[in-house]
């Protein structure tokens, strides 16, 4: 199946709900607990280079949950958790992080063979990964992502860019991604709202509204039926992620059974 025949197949999921990635969790055996879901599952972040998976260590190091294996391995490991993902009956999308595209593509391409979406991760915010320049440091660097997306352009796979909002100003952030669009497929965006305990929907508005072509994912404090509607009247999909570590997931189950 080639990049427009699956990206085809994204836009025609009757399912809107999407599992987000969580760094350390959302690994295969996680995902396939939730059998018949969610429309898109995602794995991940992985990362796939030596200075980035120093990084992981680092930031596993003083508490937090990242995933860690031998980069020498970690072909089987991928084709690995994306086949037991499957058993969720969602598409799979695998978040990935790196520094180095070179050392990286040969990753890149192994998921793309078995994967329905890569999402490059302009979104984490460690300050073992900001460090490298990598993670949200991308959407203040337009040029380094336009190197990453144009060396991964060939890629037989839909391209997602997960990014937080209020990282930089909004213009700037859309400024950024104007000028990355021609390498991308879908927007995955986080509505962060600094010192708030809701998204900011004014930010997912605009993006959607300057990139109508694109798919796109809303995410951040969807918690309920309501939420999730408010969301989707400027998004093709919404992600979730600590409602369902909370097991709070029966709204999710009642909202697939909605007329949309």
């Amino acid at each position: 199946m080639g990049k427009d025949e699956k990206i085809e197949k994204i836009r025609s999921l009757n399912k809107k709900i999407i599992l987000a990635p969580m760094a350390g969790i959302t690994d295969g055996d996680f995902c396939r607990k939730f059998k018949g879901l969610f429309g898109i599952v995602t794995i991940g972040a992985y990362s796939l280079d030596e200075d980035t998976l120093n990084a992981s260590r680092d930031i596993v190091k003083r508490g937090r949950e990242e995933f860690i294996y031998n980069l020498e391995d970690f072909g089987d490991i991928i084709r690995n958790e994306i086949n037991k993902a499957k058993e969720s009956d969602a598409l799979v999308s695998v978040n990935v992080r790196f520094k180095n595209l070179d050392e990286s593509l040969e990753r890149l391409e192994i998921i793309s063979k078995h994967a329905d979406i890569i999402e490059l991760n302009c979104h984490c915010r460690q300050k073992e990964i900001t460090n490298l320049g990598i993670g949200q440091e991308l959407l203040k660097n337009k040029e380094l992502l336009k190197s990453y997306l144009i060396g991964v352009k060939d890629l037989d796979t839909p391209i997602f860019l997960k990014v937080r909002a209020n990282f930089v100003g909004l213009y700037e952030l859309i400024k950024t991604l104007n000028y990355t669009k021609d390498y991308f497929d879908g927007i995955h965006v986080d509505c962060f709202n600094p010192g708030k305990d809701y998204a900011d929907m004014e930010a997912l508005k605009e993006i959607s509204k300057n990139f109508p072509d694109k798919i796109i994912i809303g995410n951040n404090s969807v918690n309920s039926i309501e939420d999730a509607k408010n969301m989707l009247k400027y998004a093709d999909f919404v992600s979730v992620a600590r409602c369902v570590l909370r097991g709070d997931v029966e709204w999710i189950k009642e909202f697939n059974t909605m007329e949309m």
